[in-house]
């Protein structure tokens, strides 16, 4: 009988460990304190397996069928059918179950204790002190949400861009979540930007852990001073490490836009970051014309002006609707 609960204390303990660091909120210390727990006992190691084995079969279960079989009754309602096939979606569906509620488990006991909404208008600029002491630049159109728990802070960027000076806590990692990308540091400055087609991690000192990509194959890159990532909407991990144009990436915090050998379409995309009315291409064959220029944000309009000066179009403003940009 005491084997037997040793078994079931293993099981319920590999179900919580697996909860956890498939959450989406794990610090470095749970994963280094459920590898322990794994290397402690062969017995740890085979019920963790078997977690991560039916719960990747209950992935494969038609949504219906498994609803059906969560309703039926357990095994101590009525006898057990020798059918392999439902002892394997059974073992899934309590898996399913267990890994349910160690999730919530989890979050009830690390509850958020402070949010902070984060925003930026269309063209605006902000700084934001948050309570521990890091200082947060938001750039233009950005929203994000800041929340305080008690092993760790996660800034939540739902779209746009901040660049992040992070006061250092080792006892609480600061994680930057970024649609499916993930950056965690204890201190250090970077800059993140997260748009629909991609995200950018561009690290100006000290160093983050980058990861990407689904829970069973989650991928893991470490950005040193100067080095940046980029990762295209649709793909599952970022690009390969490379240097960082600091210089380009941050101007936008001296109110400047730099463009240099930029595409044309990409050029006007940026400016309309600080425009209320976006401005339309209306010229295909010039969408890879190259341009340079180094341009002011805190006069988004005077951006449309400059555009005939760098690049061989003209600029039509209607009296409703956008502005269209065609060649000249």
């Amino acid at each position: 009988m005491n084997r037997e609960l040793s078994h079931r204390d293993a099981r319920d303990q590999a179900a919580f460990w697996f909860a956890r660091l498939n959450s989406g909120h794990a610090t470095r210390a749970d994963r280094l304190a459920c590898d322990r727990w794994r290397a402690a006992s062969p017995e740890h190691e085979r019920q963790y397996r078997q977690v991560e084995r039916a719960w990747r079969a209950s992935a494969r279960i038609p949504q219906q069928e498994l609803r059906a079989l969560l309703a039926r009754p357990s095994a101590g309602d009525r006898p057990m059918r020798p059918d392999r096939r439902r002892f394997g979606l059974g073992l899934a569906g309590a898996c399913g179950i267990a890994l349910t509620a160690g999730v919530a488990g989890w979050h009830a006991l690390d509850a958020p204790r402070q949010v902070v909404e984060l925003a930026s208008a269309r063209g605006e600029r902000r700084r934001v002190a948050l309570p521990d002491g890091s200082v947060l630049d938001l750039n233009t159109g950005t929203r994000a949400r800041a929340r305080f728990q008690e092993g760790r802070r996660v800034v939540e960027l739902r779209e746009g861009e901040i660049f992040f000076a992070v006061r250092p806590d080792a006892g609480r990692p600061f994680v930057v979540e970024a649609g499916p990308a993930r950056v965690e540091v204890t201190g250090t400055r970077f800059d993140v930007r997260h748009d629909a087609d991609w995200t950018r991690v561009s690290v100006e000192s000290g160093s983050v852990e980058v990861s990407s990509g689904p829970w069973w194959r989650r991928r893991r890159q470490a950005l040193a001073q100067g080095q940046e990532v980029l990762r295209a909407s649709g793909d599952e991990t970022f690009d390969a490490v490379r240097a960082a144009d600091l210089e380009t990436v941050l101007a936008w915090q001296q109110g400047r836009i730099v463009f240099e050998n930029t595409p044309l379409a990409q050029a006007i995309a940026e400016i309309n970051r600080y425009l209320d009315t976006p401005v339309r291409l209306d010229a295909p064959a010039l969408r890879d014309f190259r341009v340079a220029a180094v341009l002011s944000v805190d006069e988004p309009e005077a951006l449309i002006d400059m555009l005939p000066a760098i690049a061989p179009v003209r600029v039509y403003r209607l009296p409703d609707g956008p502005l269209r940009i065609v060649p000249r």
